[in-house]
């Protein structure tokens, strides 16, 4: 799946390749990828495939789950807000983990969005992301039987490598991230193996104004560590030597 993945051609989100592919690993009836901002109540992406057919938006054109409704009624459903309450991004949940049937029929987001969308049970993998926001794999079955512990399995074992897939697809010209020069002069002292205070000596600052940086770069790739920061970054790194001590 990860392979597919890396072949298929950059759509800015996950590749169709990988989304397909774990459909088939997981059996179910659709599947939706999406970022959320949820400080300022926006979705930046959502990806969906149902069956043969695919859909990619930005910026929440034309989607009705970003209007008001749909934050209002998220904010009380467990499912949903799980990652961003406890900031567990590593367990796969589903609707079952939280309400039985009959307190999932009466639960506000179920009655009103979720069930009358034909929707009967959820899992759900989350992935790392900028502060206040989430990255996050819903996948649907419509009938049949609940999602199962082989299928959280599945995602559990499939997790990193569905993260290391979406950033490998940001490596794309297009999506080179914007960060200032100093910070890619960071990312690169990084990639030469350097802790904080060898790059605060190369760079003749503080140790805690590389920390700075460090935090900015995370905040705007949405990675979480020094190796995936190098990973996404360094392909795009055309600078001048940085002379050494």
């Amino acid at each position: 799946m990860a392979e597919e993945g890396l072949r298929d051609e950059p759509t800015g989100a996950m590749p169709w390749a990988a989304l397909e592919a774990l459909c088939t690993l997981v059996p179910c009836d659709s599947l939706v990828f999406k970022e959320l901002d949820v400080t300022g109540e926006q979705v930046p992406v959502f990806q969906t495939v149902a069956g043969r057919e695919r859909q990619l938006e930005f910026d929440g054109a034309g989607d009705s789950r970003a209007n008001s409704d749909f934050w209002r009624l998220r904010r009380n459903f467990l499912p949903c807000n799980y990652p961003d309450r406890t900031g567990d991004l590593t367990s796969v949940t589903l609707w079952s983990d939280f309400y039985t049937a009959r307190e999932l029929r009466s639960a506000p987001m179920f009655a009103d969005l979720y069930g009358p969308q034909g929707h009967r049970f959820s899992l759900l993998v989350s992935l790392p992301a900028p502060f206040g926001r989430t990255r996050r794999m819903q996948i649907w079955r419509d009938g049949g039987p609940d999602f199962g512990e082989r299928d959280r399995l599945i995602l559990q074992l499939l997790r990193p490598h569905l993260h290391e897939v979406y950033l490998r697809s940001r490596q794309q010209p297009a999506e080179m991230p914007r960060l200032t020069r100093r910070e890619l002069e960071v990312v690169r002292l990084v990639a030469e193996g350097l802790s904080n205070a060898e790059i605060a000596r190369r760079l003749f600052v503080s140790v805690g104004t590389v920390r700075k940086h460090l935090e900015h770069i995370f905040d705007r790739t949405g990675v979480r560590t020094r190796t995936e920061a190098v990973e996404l970054v360094l392909p795009h790194l055309v600078l001048d030597p940085i002379p050494a001590e």
